[in-house]
């Protein structure tokens, strides 16, 4: 009697999408300090010159595997294939640890069809994965505002298996539940939780019962071939982001020595002053007060967080930057504004992948 051969089981894969400082590294970051996580592969897509986001992240570095400024949004990539063909390899030959389920941070940016496809239908990936579930973020604060600006984040909504309203500490009850009718009308299939940081993100990673995968409003119409570029307008565009996306570039400014906090202080009022929401995104390491120590600090739509004090610096010596995502602002103006970028070796200014 012969026997039939034995199949391994396809992996499960969780995409974690979100505009813009909707949360996304902070759950990942509850993600791998919590033990029911233990066997998982993190995928990190960082969006801009500096790969930071995985600097950020706690974790073991056999845990989590940076994309450095890969690009995870668009129709003609094959990133995340490549990358995921790569650590199924590396798992079987053992270079990597034994993982059984795959969670991929995408780009604030990314348009989540092109990945969903990919999952759904490549001849390499099927037999070796399987989609569990697009689960998108939406900040509870900026949500509202940054869904009437950026077709980009409608759409990750439209896609999403499960939404989570994230940071629920910076919006009463009353705008939480319009924000969460809001969402309700743009994809009327996926469960809505909230989360905020210090709980367990155990149940957000529970798949959705029969997960749609973009069966939101107008998904059907994204993911039915072929595949438009992201951010296309609808014209003969023939750029592959459009022009919509030209206009939102990443800045590197390098911080030379220590910030005193005074100066730190002036710095975030004056960008939140002069950029305000077109700021989308501020993120960096600087050496604050004594210089001893790097300091995380992030902004998101000119609100800045209270810096957080990191054990030393990721490589061992001191080197302080802030990466800047911002709708049409110019590298003049942030120079203008944070001065000691503008006396240091100039970064190399380009639009975003």
């Amino acid at each position: 009697m012969t026997h039939a051969p034995a199949t391994t089981p396809r992996l499960p894969v969780d995409l974690v999408t979100g505009f813009l400082g909707s949360g996304k590294t902070t759950l990942i970051n509850a993600v791998l300090r919590d033990s029911a996580f233990a066997g998982a592969m993190v995928i990190v897509n960082e969006f801009g010159e500096v790969g930071l986001d995985h600097l950020l992240i706690s974790s073991a570095d056999d845990q989590v595997l940076l994309l450095d400024s890969g690009c995870l949004c668009c129709a003609a990539s094959g990133t995340l294939r490549d990358t995921l063909i790569d650590l199924f390899a590396r798992r079987a030959s053992g270079s990597v640890p034994a993982f059984d389920r795959i969670i991929v941070e995408t780009s604030g940016l990314a348009h989540p069809a092109p990945m969903v496809a990919s999952l759904l239908g490549d001849s390499a990936l099927v037999p070796r994965c399987q989609l569990s579930q697009v689960l998108t973020l939406v900040d509870a604060g900026n949500g509202p505002s940054t869904l009437d600006r950026y077709a980009e984040a409608r759409r990750q909504v439209a896609f999403a298996d499960r939404l989570v309203i994230s940071k629920t500490d910076t919006a009463g009850a009353s705008q939480i539940e319009a924000l969460r009718q809001r969402l309700a009308g743009i994809n009327a299939h996926a469960p809505i939780a909230l989360w905020r940081q210090g709980e367990s993100p155990a149940h957000l990673f529970e798949a959705p019962e029969a997960a749609p995968h973009g069966r939101g409003a107008d998904a059907a119409a994204w993911l039915r071939g072929p595949l438009r570029p992201q951010y296309a307008d609808g014209s003969s565009e023939p750029d592959a982001h459009g022009s919509a996306f030209r206009q939102i570039t990443t800045h590197v400014l390098p911080i030379a020595g220590a910030v005193d906090w005074a100066t730190y202080a002036a710095w975030t009022q004056a960008l939140a002053s002069r950029f305000g929401p077109r700021l989308l995104r501020c993120k960096g390491l600087l050496a604050l007060g004594d210089g001893a120590a790097p300091w995380a600090v992030q902004g998101v739509q000119g609100y800045f967080a209270p810096p957080r004090r990191l054990p030393a610096w990721p490589g061992g010596a001191p080197a302080g930057f802030l990466v800047c995502i911002g709708e049409s602002i110019g590298r003049d103006e942030l120079d203008a504004v944070v001065s000691p970028a503008s006396s240091s070796p100039s970064t190399s200014e380009r639009p975003s992948p």
